[in-house]
């Protein structure tokens, strides 16, 4: 948690409130600066021992290192994410832990959620799918084993990346080593496709458990200038193409098949460049190219995957550009 203090209250006594109460409750402060830690204190008591809070040292700037942190604490099979402006129904954790259990499922993943303004006790819910309606179904549905079709569905969107959606059991995360890369933005989508990559038994259900703010505040609608939209966009481009491909080269699949390999970093590449459009549309070039000097320089690492990436895609555009002149 961040700053919460406006909806953590709700947040908590949703899960206060769950059917299945053998859990334990994890919250992870993020150096919050306004009530957040207090009002999570405040329910110590309420949770008869099972909440523990976890105060970082320094701020981290996103979910990642958080999340990392609450894993390494958390000691039971499933693991389950959530945001702290967020909530869950009542029946949310006892839903997905039988559901993991009847199916022996590494993951259980839902396609739809329930949505509700900001407002602090939510009145009215709409249901929403989280992809598109063709990747959904009407019932528990195993997916494929075919890894090569799990990635094209992948790049298709026909996975939500925030890991609220998903209930994981804690030995496929810990024994292979899955934690969210240390980036602002789009860490959950690379944490997504490891898990895919992973996991035997991906179960996906078509239950809405989730309820889901539309938070103006949140890291992902607050408002930014073309400035920081830009470096915010670039900071998981400059290492997400990297973390991507070291993970690829664990895969036979991946090594065989470059075209496959490259049709991933385009999709993750794709993301970034879509939220940066209105930025490039804003700033002059020499603004631009600026920002891009003074960030690409900051950042550590070779690079290797991403340059080997952007050149490739240079030459796409060059000769398409010489196509058109001809």
């Amino acid at each position: 948690m961040f700053n919460a203090e406006k909806y953590l209250s709700v947040c908590l006594e949703s899960i206060l409130n769950q059917t299945l109460t053998d859990f334990e409750l994890l919250v992870v402060d993020d150096c919050s600066t306004d009530s957040s830690y207090e009002i999570a204190e405040s329910y110590l008591e309420k949770f008869g021992g099972r909440l523990k809070i976890i105060s970082l040292p320094e701020n981290t700037g996103s979910g990642a290192v958080p999340r990392n942190v609450g894993l390494d604490f958390a000691t039971g099979k499933y693991v389950y994410f959530m945001d702290a402006d967020d909530l869950i129904t009542d029946n949310a954790l006892e839903t997905l832990y039988e559901f993991a259990e009847e199916f022996q499922a590494d993951a259980v993943y839902f396609d739809r959620v329930f949505k509700c303004d900001d407002e602090l006790i939510p009145e009215k819910l709409i249901e929403e799918f989280l992809n598109p309606t063709r990747f959904s179904s009407q019932e528990p549905t195993f997916e494929t084993d075919d890894l090569a079709e799990r990635v094209e569905k992948f790049t298709k969107f026909a996975f939500y990346f925030p890991p609220w959606t998903k209930f994981v059991w804690r030995d496929l995360l810990v024994d292979n080593e899955i934690k969210f890369p240390p980036i602002r933005i789009s860490e959950d989508a690379i944490w997504t496709f490891k898990i895919l990559c992973r996991a035997k038994k991906f179960l996906r259900i078509p239950t809405p458990l989730y309820v889901r703010r539309l938070n103006k505040l949140s890291m992902m609608g607050r408002k930014r200038t073309p400035q920081d939209a830009l470096k915010f966009w670039l900071n998981p481009l400059l290492t997400g193409i990297d973390c991507l491909n070291e993970f690829m080269n664990e895969f036979e699949l991946f090594n065989r098949s470059n075209k496959l390999r490259m049709h991933v970093l385009d999709f993750f590449a794709e993301i970034s460049f879509y939220f940066m459009r209105e930025a490039f549309k804003s700033l002059s070039c020499h603004e631009i190219c600026k920002i891009l000097f003074e960030d690409v320089s900051k950042s550590t690492g070779n690079h290797t995957a991403l340059i080997s990436y952007l050149i490739f895609i240079a030459n796409i555009y060059r000769n398409e550009l010489k196509n058109r002149a001809e």
